[in-house]
């Protein structure tokens, strides 16, 4: 179901990010080492395309992300918006994404909302938010290799200082696949080409 790409990112949660392809550096102070921890969103959570098409793939993704957000806008809602019909279609530009996402909508219940697509162009290097999210249920989308996956989950080496500071190096992403009935991949450090990811896909929700 899932997948990665290898990814060695140590990040200082004080505020410093790293990305390298190294173990982690020896530093002034001792860390204690907690390996193997592990994060993982719901699979219950993500919808798969009706069809198996990029264009879908990213409309289920919009209506996983916004529904975790209390937003029920569907993936032919999406689709229609993209290609003036539910057609099956190529990747969409991240720009005509944007241009359709970035809107205000009112929702059947009467609520009005904006909606930001927030797209960041190839590796992630924020490691502690990633984390994070996936501690707290929040659902992305990492486009690799021209197809939408879900960022389902990683494995990481987690590292603590005297200090309260804290070290993460991903040893695995796992990527669940927008398309209904495929298998998701593993996304290894020091096997992978962290070129072939291209970015990771969020929508932030405003009550207007």
């Amino acid at each position: 179901m899932p997948g990665l790409r290898r990814i060695t990112i140590l990040i200082l949660l004080a505020g410093v990010s790293l990305l390298c392809a190294k173990k982690v550096p020896k530093l002034q102070q001792s860390y204690q080492l907690k390996p193997d921890q592990t994060a993982d969103v719901s699979l219950t959570k993500l919808v798969t395309a009706k069809q198996n098409c990029e264009n879908w793939g990213v409309a289920a993704g919009l209506e996983s992300m916004l529904k975790e957000k209390g937003v029920s806008l569907n993936q032919s809602f999406w689709v229609m918006r993209l290609n003036y019909g539910e057609l099956c279609a190529d990747l969409p530009s991240m720009d005509a994404l944007a241009n359709v996402v970035d809107n205000d909508f009112v929702l059947d219940d009467g609520r009005h909302v904006h909606l930001d697509l927030q797209y960041t162009e190839g590796v992630p290097g924020e490691v502690d938010s990633i984390i994070a999210g996936l501690r707290q249920q929040q659902v992305a989308l990492l486009i690799y290799r021209g197809h939408p996956y879900y960022l389902s989950g990683a494995t990481y080496d987690e590292y603590i200082g005297k200090d309260g500071s804290r070290l993460f190096e991903i040893k695995e992403l796992r990527l669940a696949n927008t398309f209904a009935g495929e298998p998701g991949i593993a996304f290894e450090r020091g096997r992978d080409d962290l070129s072939e990811i291209q970015g990771i896909i969020t929508v932030t929700v405003t009550t207007i």
